[in-house]
């Protein structure tokens, strides 16, 4: 879908220090196999401050790099994975609470790594959709340092091609109507809900199980899954890469360009190229342009991976003023989100010498 009047306004996120996989290894709590296989040389952990927490830093931050006051602001939505808190909690009303206030609507948004750009989707559709609108206010924070979910091992053993260990970030960015540092061109989501039986765990949906005793294991429901239905395993790949391509490639006419124009690309972090170059090179963009060694030393950052990329390459000046970033996402469910960006100028705080990013940038 073409986008017009929608503007990146501020990003804001907190990355914590990675913690080295070797060291993982050398403890004991990634297998050495894994390791080698999947490329990732570290994963950030944030340690015991709350994912709501991370992303009310991340928020205020993207408030102030966006020119926008706390009156602008029409709608918050927050995107996350994991735990936020206490059962029956509202994470995004502390997240209103902590940062612009007033009585606007703030809403949970669950899509999985989708998050944020389905976030992003929504919001653009709440701001066209009445007067006076100007800005919104997307979140997404996840923290795994919980007794039931090993960062290191929650995907080992899958024949996912990019393999999976995992970090937590919080991410932010204000959508504007009026103004940004860069424009969004086009955005657009789609579905496959057929495959969500490769993340349901075999057995009946009531009453829920109970996990809080028991570690997530992805890992397990996709090798069962594949044992089961092996020809449905192997069709659900295909389709997925299908539709993941076709949905990138619609995306990219919706917003004026070919693939030739796109100067680097957002993605699910992965700790190899094969992954990276299974997303990308269907669609006609070299694997180069995608974000391998960024990724690879934070770890798969749930629903953060794209704003904390974009962050990267704005502020390290690998994309500038007229360079389109596409960001491509899927996440379970299984659902699909693409967004065309095109950067218009540089922001204040990209106008210093390039850095890397280390912690919240």
């Amino acid at each position: 879908m073409r986008i017009e009047n929608l503007y990146l306004a501020g990003l804001g996120n907190y990355v914590p220090e990675p913690f080295p996989a070797h060291q993982a290894v050398a403890e004991g709590r990634y297998d050495e196999q894994d390791w080698k296989n999947g490329g990732w040389s570290g994963a950030a952990v944030a340690g015991n401050i709350s994912a709501p927490e991370m992303a009310v830093i991340a928020a205020n931050q993207a408030l102030a790099r966006s020119g926008h006051t706390s009156d602008d602001i029409a709608l918050l939505l927050h995107a996350s994975v994991g735990d936020q808190g206490p059962d029956g909690w509202s994470p995004h009303h502390y997240i209103l609470r902590h940062t612009v206030g007033g009585t606007i609507p703030a809403m949970e948004v669950r899509q999985g790594c989708n998050g944020v750009l389905a976030s992003m989707e929504l919001a653009h559709g709440y701001l066209t959709g009445g007067p006076g609108r100007v800005a919104a206010l997307v979140t997404g924070a996840d923290n795994f340092g919980v007794q039931r979910f090993d960062r290191w091992r929650y995907a080992s053993g899958t024949n996912i091609s990019r393999g999976s260990i995992i970090g937590d970030a919080a991410t932010a960015v204000v959508l504007s109507t009026r103004d940004g540092f860069a424009r969004v061109k086009a955005m657009s989501s789609a579905s496959l809900p057929e495959l969500e039986q490769m993340n349901r765990p075999d057995g009946p949906l009531f009453p829920p199980a109970l996990t809080f005793d028991r570690p997530v294991d992805v890992a397990s429901r996709l090798t069962d899954f594949t044992r089961r239905f092996p020809e449905a395993a192997v069709a659900a790949k295909k389709s997925l890469a299908e539709a993941r391509t076709e949905l990138a490639l619609r995306t990219i006419a919706d917003a004026g360009i070919t693939p030739a124009d796109v100067a680097r690309s957002t993605h699910v972090f992965s700790g190899g190229e094969g992954y990276i170059r299974s997303v990308l090179q269907p669609i006609g963009i070299d694997p180069s342009r995608g974000m391998l060694e960024l990724g690879r030393g934070l770890g798969h950052l749930s629903v953060s991976d794209h704003l904390v990329a974009l962050t990267h390459l704005v502020k390290s000046h690998q994309v500038g003023p007229g360079d389109h970033v596409l960001m491509i996402s899927n996440g379970v469910g299984v659902s699909l989100a693409a967004a065309v960006v095109e950067v218009t100028a540089l922001p204040a705080w990209a106008t210093g010498a390039p850095d890397e990013l280390k912690e919240t940038v």
